[in-house]
């Protein structure tokens, strides 16, 4: 009888298990019929909206991608607002980088010929037409009557002209279209999707939101319309400052190269917006996925019962099997628990808490009793977290006084959980480690001082000898060109090798703060006026501009003065000797949350093709090839003073541009 029982019992728990399996695989089963993606029945599951979802983010961050082509091309061939048959195309340029004209003075008619947008459009549509070797022209160039005409006055070639204008109208006809075509569908009534670029330099901006086409148009406007969106992107040019909300991944991509590469017709700076109005009033794209992700919401709930079931089932029969076999397995969990790594140990405390929790539930049933056995069980497994709580809590102080310098730290192990101890044992280890790393940099750092500070001085004696012999020399008459060359080269030297070795020496006490300084009140306006009419000779002559912006008002700082001038006399000799010849160099000083900012901006000569942290190491210098004057120090003295006097001094690179901010705590005039 006892057996025919176990065998009835065991029946039942077999079929009741190929119930769970079937309830499973009929809900998995119509889950993956049912057109949803994983991706999708996983966002579902965590009980993520539409916004939050994978799906959202990417089919955002793509609208992101496109809208900003769309503004792009608006950019090249509108104006506020409309297509603009007036602007003028430079058909070399166009060939070249797409570029389109508002005007063209006619003192540069030479340059290049020149059309209508309009007219070149038109024409593209009728086709060309060539008669003994002659193109009919059904308009002329703008400042010429014919292209024969142009081709004379400018000594080009009639034929390589014909060529380049023909080349530039399939272009042009295929833009235009393409243009039109996407106006359509991107029209404020055909997607969910906003845009607008802004032109600072000559206030246009170029959006399919006709509220935002004006000409006294504010950034505080653009913010408060876009960022009310429930999803939007901002960049804005000037500081590269990106603001973002529900579009994916999208910056990923770099803004600025995308419109470069796509050819925006932009004077200047620029800000760019995009949004999404999440209300999804059109029926586009995104309104269609927002439907089809709440179908799936309400789908999910009738398959997820089903699947729920059955895996509860299926714990349960696992639970069982696992108390029999128990006994043969011990061994082998406790060898796991000892020796795992600590992810593995909290998921098994995981699931026994979890698989306890169920038995319990399970064998109890429902009532007082087993509402009483879960919460003693529940407190039971609180007690262990907060142990282990305070175990950790007595791990973080021990770390917590090691970065802050108590090399002495010792933590207590007794009584510690097994991994608590091990880890209490490498944090004591570790304190040793760096008190003697941090011994033996000391004593290192010591010893270059020192080396430097000795080689100096060695270096100065014989130097100041030379200098003063080479002095000695240039007074007599010599008398042979060559050797009064020879001198001078060997005068130039000798005063560039004791420039050297002071740099050295100041670099050595800047970056070790073995230095006194005088802190004064400093007007920093007045100091940069006054160093960049002292350098205003040596960039003319290197063909720089400066363009400076200072505020009305002194911008009171507390500095020392000596120390303050070698800053900005090294950034300014850095600009001088690196800066590409024939550009400007943009400096602006403003005050910003108590704070003094100074930023200088100019193109380099040669190719940046460092970091910025590199480059204010010491003997780091942007021209490799070495060919200029510099000692690779002036950045690296210039940061470790910037820091002394409680400043901030960051490089930043794009390509080709460097950039330097110094920022310094700014005091009132009073």
């Amino acid at each position: 009888m006892k057996k025919g029982y176990k065998i009835f019992l065991g029946w039942m728990l077999v079929l009741l298990n190929l119930a769970a399996v079937a309830a499973l695989v009929a809900g998995l089963t119509l889950g993956a019929r049912s057109g949803y993606t994983q991706e999708m029945w996983g966002d579902i599951l965590r009980g993520k909206s539409w916004l939050e979802s994978a799906q959202y983010g990417q089919m955002a961050a793509d609208s992101v991608y496109r809208a900003l082509e769309v503004a792009a091309r608006s950019s090249r061939l509108e104006q506020g607002g409309e297509y603009t048959p007036e602007r003028v195309i430079r058909i070399r340029d166009y060939l070249n980088s797409r570029v389109v004209y508002d005007t063209i003075p006619e003192n540069q008619k030479s340059d290049g010929i020149c059309y209508r947008l309009g007219d070149l459009y038109q024409w593209s549509l009728k086709g060309t037409n060539v008669y003994n070797n002659i193109l009919q022209e059904p308009c002329q160039p703008l400042f010429y009557q014919s292209i024969q005409q142009y081709a004379n006055e400018c000594n080009e070639e009639y034929k390589v002209v014909v060529g380049q204008i023909t080349e530039a109208m399939e272009i042009l006809r295929k833009e235009v279209a393409d243009y039109q075509q996407f106006r359509k569908l991107w029209t404020y009534e055909a997607v969910n999707i906003r845009y607008a670029l802004w032109d600072l330099g000559n206030g246009n901006v170029y959006t399919n939101v006709q509220e935002l086409q004006k000409g006294d148009l504010a950034k505080d406007e653009l913010e408060s319309y876009f960022y009310k969106l429930g999803s939007y992107y901002s960049f804005d040019s000037r500081s590269a400052n990106v603001v973002q909300k529900n579009v994916g991944d999208y910056y990923s991509y770099n803004t600025h190269a995308l419109l470069t590469g796509w050819n925006a017709h932009l004077v200047g700076e620029y800000q760019v917006y995009v949004g999404i109005d999440t209300g999804f009033p059109v029926a586009d794209e995104l309104a269609l996925g927002a439907q089809v992700y709440e179908s799936g919401q309400k789908k999910l709930f009738g398959y997820a019962g089903a699947m729920v079931g059955g895996a509860l089932v299926l714990l349960v029969t696992c639970l069982c099997l696992f108390w029999r076999l128990s006994g043969r397995i011990s061994c082998f969990m406790t060898e796991l628990f000892n020796h795992g790594h600590m992810a593995v140990r909290s998921g098994i405390l995981f699931t026994f808490y979890v698989l306890i929790q169920i038995f319990l539930w399970f064998m109890l049933g429902r009532g007082a009793l087993a509402e009483l056995v879960l919460v003693l069980y529940q407190v039971a497994v609180l007690i262990l977290i907060l142990v282990e709580a305070v175990q950790k809590q007595r791990l973080l102080d021990g770390v917590e006084a090691l970065a802050a310098g108590e090399k002495e730290t010792k933590i207590r192990t007794d009584h510690l959980f097994y991994g608590n101890r091990k880890m209490a044992e490498a944090v004591c280890n570790l304190g040793e480690g760096l008190k003697d790393a941090l011994r033996e940099q000391m004593k290192s750092e010591r010893m270059k001082a020192a080396l430097i500070t000795n080689v100096s001085h060695d270096l100065k004696t014989p130097l100041t000898s030379i200098i003063n012999y080479v002095d000695l020399m240039k007074r007599e008459q010599i008398g042979n060109p060559k050797a009064e060359e020879y001198l001078q080269i060997l005068d130039q030297k000798s005063q560039r090798l004791k420039q050297l070795t002071e740099d050295l020496v100041e670099a050595s006490r800047a970056s070790s703060g073995n230095m006194v300084l005088d802190i004064q009140k400093i007007d920093f306006r007045e100091l940069l006026m006054q160093t960049s009419g002292e350098f205003g000779e040596r960039f003319m002559a290197r063909g720089l501009t400066l363009v400076a912006d200072y505020p009305k008002e002194p911008v009171y700082v507390n500095a020392d003065g000596r120390k303050l001038w070698r800053i900005i006399e090294n950034l300014y000799r850095n600009v001088e000797k690196y800066a590409l010849p024939g550009t400007r160099i943009y400096l602006e000083l403003k005050e910003d949350e108590k704070l003094a900012v100074l930023s200088m901006k100019n193109i380099s000569e040669q190719p940046l093709n460092i970091s910025p942290e590199e480059l204010t190491e010491r003997f780091i210098r942007g021209d490799e090839s070495r060919s200029t004057e510099g000692s690779g120090l002036g950045l690296s003295i210039a940061k470790d003073l910037t820091e002394l006097q409680n400043g901030s001094f960051v490089v930043f690179l794009d390509g080709d541009l460097f950039k330097v901010t110094l920022s310094f705590p700014s005091v009132s005039e009073t």
